[in-house]
C-alpha cells in the first residue's frame, strides 16, 4: 500500500484541482472556471462527498503547487459542501469562523502586493464564486449567533428546572467560552469593510483585479444585510452607496 495519500485520491478530483487553480491563477479564462465551479465541482461532491467532506488542502496542495490563497479559497469552497449536506456542530461552526479569517487575510495580503508572488500576481474568480463566498460569510455569522443563543437558552432552561444540561450542550458551552472570539461582530464588520475597500481603490498606479472589484461589490452587498441584522437601517443604505 503507498504512503502517499495523494495516491488515494480519485484521478477526476486530482484533475478538478489542478484545472480550477489554472483558471484562477493562470488562463483566467471565465468559460472554464464556469464549467469546473458550476459543473464539476457538483459533480464529484455528489459522486464521492454527498454526505461528508471533501478530502483536507493539504491532501490537494501538489495539484497546486502549494499555492496558500488557492488552498484557501479551496478549504472555504469545501467547508460550504460540508455545511450543505450535514449539520453543522459547534466545533464546524468555529472552525468557519478560521476558514473565512484566513481566506480574508490572505486575500487583504495580496491585494496590497504581500501575497506569494510564485503563483503568480493575478487571480480570477467567478463573479458567483465571490457571491457564495460573501454571502455564506454573514450566513454562517448569522447561524453560529442563532446556535449560540440557543445554547445559552438551554443551559439556563436546564438551570430552572434544576437539572444538569444534556451533555451536547454542555460541550457546545465549553467550545463556545474557549472561543470568545469566534464570529465577533466587529471584526466580521472589519473584513467587509476592507474587502469593499479593496475593490473599490481607485489608484491608477495600482490595477485592481476583477476578482478583487467582485468580492469588493459583494462585500457591499452584505454589509448591507449584516447591518439589516444589526437593525441600523441608515448603515445599511450606506452600505450601498456609491
Amino acid at each position: 500500500m503507498s504512503n502517499d495519500p495523494d495516491a488515494c485520491l480519485p484521478g477526476p478530483l486530482k484533475d478538478f484541482v489542478f484545472d480550477l487553480h489554472d483558471s484562477a491563477r493562470r488562463s483566467m479564462m471565465p468559460a472554464e472556471q464556469v464549467a469546473l465551479y458550476t459543473g464539476t465541482f457538483r459533480e464529484l461532491s455528489s459522486k464521492y462527498f454527498a454526505t461528508g467532506p471533501w478530502p483536507s488542502p493539504q491532501s490537494i496542495s501538489d495539484e497546486c503547487g502549494g499555492d496558500p490563497l488557492f488552498l484557501a479559497l479551496y478549504r472555504e469552497l469545501t467547508h460550504r459542501h460540508l455545511h450543505s449536506v450535514t449539520r453543522p456542530q459547534v466545533h464546524d461552526r468555529i472552525d468557519g469562523w478560521h476558514v473565512y479569517r484566513n481566506l480574508f487575510d490572505l486575500i487583504l495580503a495580496e491585494a496590497n502586493g504581500e501575497g506569494d508572488k510564485r503563483h503568480g500576481d493575478g487571480l480570477f474568480i467567478l463573479p458567483e464564486w465571490a457571491f457564495d463566498i460573501l454571502h455564506e460569510f454573514v450566513y454562517q455569522f448569522q447561524g453560529f449567533c442563532q446556535f449560540r443563543t440557543a445554547t445559552y437558552a438551554n443551559v439556563a432552561k436546564s438551570a430552572d428546572g434544576g437539572k444538569q444540561p444534556p451533555s451536547h450542550v454542555t460541550e457546545s458551552l465549553e467550545a463556545l467560552s474557549q472561543n470568545r472570539d469566534a464570529w465577533a461582530v466587529e471584526t466580521v464588520l472589519f473584513y467587509l469593510h476592507r474587502l469593499v475597500a479593496v475593490g473599490t481603490q481607485t489608484n491608477e498606479s495600482k490595477k485592481v483585479s476583477v476578482a478583487f472589484r467582485y468580492l469588493g461589490l459583494f462585500a457591499s452587498v452584505s454589509l448591507s444585510r449584516l447591518e439589516c441584522l444589526l437593525g441600523d437601517y441608515c448603515a445599511s443604505l450606506a452600505a450601498l452607496s456609491p
